[in-house]
């Protein structure tokens, strides 16, 4: 399905010094407004923020 809506599996337009600023944003949006499995604070999604940066592999798959 992502290849079919051209769902890539980085964002190049990230910039590694706005991370800190995304998820803080991010957790304050989503904690406690949206039912998740697991909450999560600004630290723990600014992970994911890196990984959406990271190079891919040959297949596109996210490397960490």
């Amino acid at each position: 399905m992502k290849e079919r809506f051209g769902i890539v599996n980085i964002v190049k337009e990230i910039q590694e010094t706005d991370i800190p600023k995304l998820a803080h944003y991010a957790d304050k949006e989503a904690n406690p407004l949206y039912p998740v499995p697991k909450l999560m604070d600004a630290s723990e999604l600014e992970k994911f923020y890196y990984m959406l940066m990271s190079l891919t592999s040959e297949k596109g798959d996210c490397v960490l």
